[in-house]
């Protein structure tokens, strides 16, 4: 999920803070990397967060780079099929909840930043 925003106007840092404030004792926020944020419901279970200069991204995934490396194995190990018939029998609805709840706190979180 996109959502268009004021030009440079939500940091990574000031979403991490709100985030972990807000999800603290439900999710584990996670600061991948310098521009990307992880959402852990569990181990396997989450959303990653990317807040660019116009937009925000949140898409339901794996939340850690090392469990994304294992699915990504195992695809290239087990064929497409496999893993692609587990991951959607077993990961992705809750990933896609993960997903829409954080965009709906984000929303509601900063309104007036956001673009319609």
């Amino acid at each position: 999920m996109k959502l268009k925003i004021r030009e440079n106007s939500i940091s990574i840092d000031d979403l991490n803070s709100t985030l972990s404030q807000h999800f603290a004792g439900k999710y584990k926020v996670i600061k991948r990397n310098n521009v990307m944020l992880g959402v852990a419901k569990s181990k396997n279970i989450g959303a990653v967060v990317i807040p660019n200069k116009k937009w925000v991204a949140i898409n339901g995934n794996f939340p850690t780079m090392e469990r994304q490396m294992i699915f990504t194995v195992l695809v290239v190990a087990l064929g497409i099929l496999i893993p692609l018939i587990v991951y959607f029998a077993f990961y992705h609805k809750k990933m896609k909840a993960v997903e829409t709840e954080v965009a709906e706190f984000i929303k509601k979180q900063y309104k007036d930043k956001l673009i319609d």
